[in-house]
C-alpha cells in the first residue's frame, strides 16, 4: 500500500488536508494546512503533483518543495497559497496524519516523536523570516544537505511505521494470546538510532496572516 507524507485529516470534521508546516515558530501548538480538495481547480492539480512527486515525498515538510515550484501560471506556489488565502492555521491536535489507508497518527504524538529522536532541539531557534523572506531562500538555496534530508525522511515514516507496527502486535494477541510474550519482547537493539534535524520555523508574518479554524 502506497505511503504518501504531509496528508491527513481533520481530528472533529474527517475533511482531508495536507500539512504545509507541522507547526509554527510562536505558537507550537498551531499548523498551517492546506484543505487541497477544496482548491481551485486552476492550482488543484499542480499542487497535488508537487505533493506526490518523489522531491515531495522525500522533504521533511511540504514547504519545502512548494517554495521551489511554480503553479501553471508560472507564480511561485507557496506564496500564491500565502497570497490567496488559502493557507490556514489549525490546531496540531486537531490533525490526524494518514500516510496510507490503514495508518493513522496524530500529529502531536509524531512531533513528539520526532523531537525525541532529534538531537537539535535544544540549540538556540534563530529569528523566524517573513514569508517572502523565506521563499526567498529557498528558492536560493542550493541542494546541498539532501542525504541529512533523505535521513530524517526515512525517520518519520520509520516512526509511523513503528506505530501501525504496535496495532499489528495487539491485533495478533488478541487472535493467539499465547502470543503475548513474543509480542511485547523488546526488540534487539542495534548500534543507536540515526539522529533527525527539527525543522526551521515558520514565518511569523504567515503565522499572523494565517486564517485560524
Amino acid at each position: 500500500m502506497a505511503f504518501i507524507k504531509h496528508v491527513g485529516t481533520h481530528k472533529g470534521t474527517n475533511t482531508r488536508l495536507s500539512v504545509v508546516f507541522l507547526r509554527l515558530p510562536d505558537e507550537p501548538e498551531s499548523a498551517l494546512v492546506v484543505h487541497s480538495d477544496s482548491l481551485p481547480d486552476k492550482y488543484h492539480d499542480d499542487f497535488m503533483k508537487a505533493l506526490e512527486s518523489p522531491e515531495g515525498q522525500s522533504s521533511k515538510e511540504l514547504y519545502e518543495i512548494l517554495s521551489r515550484r511554480v503553479m501553471w501560471n508560472g507564480n511561485n506556489m507557496l506564496e500564491t497559497l500565502h497570497n490567496e488565502g488559502l493557507l490556514r492555521k489549525m490546531p496540531v491536535e486537531s490533525i490526524i496524519m494518514t500516510p496510507n489507508a490503514r495508518t493513522s497518527i496524530p500529529l502531536v504524538e509524531l512531533l513528539e516523536k520526532m523531537d525525541a529522536v532529534s538531537n537539535d532541539t535544544t540549540k538556540p531557534k534563530k529569528e523566524a523570516p517573513t514569508v517572502a523572506e523565506h521563499i526567498a531562500e529557498q528558492v536560493d538555496a542550493s541542494v546541498e544537505g539532501d542525504n541529512k534530508k533523505i535521513a530524517q525522511n526515512l525517520l518519520i515514516q520509520a516512526v509511523m511505521l513503528e506505530e501501525e507496527a504496535d496495532r499489528k502486535r495487539a491485533e495478533a494477541v488478541r487472535y493467539d494470546p499465547t502470543l503475548t510474550e513474543k509480542a511485547t519482547k523488546p526488540a534487539k537493539k542495534g548500534r543507536g538510532r540515526p539522529s533527525g534535524t527539527t525543522a526551521k520555523a515558520m514565518a511569523a508574518r504567515a503565522q499572523a496572516a494565517a486564517p485560524a479554524e
